[in-house]
């Protein structure tokens, strides 16, 4: 088989896993009494630097302000964001993720690595998953730029 074809087949085994860790993960975000949008959005609040206003989320998810406020308040209930209100400028109001949504997100996410990876991992025997991670782990040096041995 040749390089771009093994690389092709590697290429679309891993998108194709990563895709069913996260569909996992949003399995696992309802459980937790999250909706997909309500997850999704304590994603994004969390990759961000400085929290953003209201305005800020209707513009980068396409919504209607009023649209992303009663998602905001629906995740505000639930102590996993709060508004406050801008330091420099009272008008606007920014929204952070609190605590315990940074913690919900890092819990989901590893419940859904955890369960999905593990299981899968199991039924397979013990050579094949020392093997695998043998060489998952030289993709991975490889992909970083470090030589590995």
């Amino acid at each position: 088989m040749e390089l771009q074809s093994v690389y092709e087949e590697i290429s679309r085994y891993l998108w194709e896993c990563n895709k069913i860790i996260h569909k996992k993960g949003h399995n696992i975000a309802k459980e937790y009494g999250l909706t997909y949008d309500q997850y999704h959005l304590l994603i994004y609040l969390k990759k961000l630097k400085t929290a953003p206003t209201i305005n800020d989320i209707s513009n980068k998810l396409n919504l209607a302000q009023n649209t992303v406020s009663e998602k905001i308040k629906r995740i505000e209930e639930k102590g996993l964001v709060k508004r406050v209100d801008d330091d420099s400028d009272r008008r606007i109001t920014r929204v952070f993720i609190t605590e315990k949504g940074l913690d919900l997100i890092k819990t989901i996410k590893k419940e859904g690595r955890n369960r999905t990876t593990y299981s899968a991992l199991a039924k397979m025997d013990e050579n094949e998953v020392k093997n695998f991670l043998f060489c998952l782990e030289k993709l991975y040096l490889s992909l970083k730029g470090e030589d590995y041995d």
